[in-house]
């Protein structure tokens, strides 16, 4: 036996039903589909190196205001090794943290009271004719 010239949409089927073409609208469908799927599958492909992308952005800004910090205080420390080139600053650096020159009698005296801190000024608003009324009923 060969095969119908008409082909396998005309073969008797088990249940004896005979198979029909796919119609026209499910093919255009089915490739309405693939394509919905192939954009989708390629949008969620671009989502992790998106997100990646957008994650290194934000650490190098970060990485960015850290290095300004850091210059800052680099500038600031450059700035005082400047200062304590001169002898002067030397001097009374040295003076701060106690140190004497060779052949000076140090001296340390106890018992001194440090003063107490000046008062507060007010915060009234000043002076002038509310701060006088304010005095007065305060």
């Amino acid at each position: 036996m060969g095969q119908d010239p008409a082909g396998p949409w005309r073969t008797p089927s088990p249940t004896g039903f005979t198979k029909s073409p796919p119609a026209r609208g499910d093919s255009a469908l089915l490739k309405k589909l693939l394509i919905v799927g192939l954009i989708v599958g390629i949008a969620l492909a671009y989502i992790g190196p998106v997100r990646d992308y957008l994650a290194q952005k934000e650490q190098l800004h970060a990485q960015q205001v850290a290095l300004i910090k850091a210059r800052q205080v680099r500038d600031g420390l450059s700035v005082k090794i400047r200062a304590l080139k001169d002898p002067q600053v030397l001097e009374a650096r040295a003076r701060e943290l106690g140190m004497v020159r060779p052949g000076e009698t140090p001296y340390a005296v106890r018992g001194i009271k440090h003063p107490s801190p000046p008062p507060k000024a007010s915060t009234d608003g000043g002076g002038g004719v509310w701060g006088f009324i304010s005095g007065i009923i305060g």
